[in-house]
């Protein structure tokens, strides 16, 4: 998988959720896009370009989109809780409250690595 890829992975993982609830607002074909980007992700197979489909954008704009996150996202990080992806196929990292409870992959639903 390129660096590019990882990348989006990493955002796509981060942001699910909420890329989820904004495509259920829209076209039952934009909903099955989205579950198809999802079944490749979790196959680790390329999504950019089904991503940027689903953006009606090119790949670098697909990029630069997920890359400026969400309005109001990033609470900030407790010390030594820090969780990657549970394979190390993207660049995710995912923060708790200490003794919190472990963050699990958007992706492939498994538990992170404690980092």
């Amino acid at each position: 998988m390129d660096q590019d890829e990882r990348d989006v992975l990493s955002m796509v993982c981060e942001e699910l959720p909420a890329l989820r609830a904004e495509i259920s607002a829209h076209s039952e074909e934009k909903g099955r896009l989205l579950a198809r980007i999802e079944s490749e992700a979790a196959a680790r197979r390329p999504i950019l370009p089904l991503l940027a489909e689903l953006l009606g954008t090119t790949r670098d704009e697909t990029r630069q989109a997920l890359g400026a996150g969400l309005p109001g996202a990033g609470a900030g990080r407790a010390d030594e809780e820090w969780f990657v992806c549970p394979d190390g196929a993207c660049e995710r990292v995912a923060t708790t409250v200490p003794a919190g409870p472990v963050p699990v992959c958007a992706v492939t639903r498994r538990t992170m690595r404690r980092q």
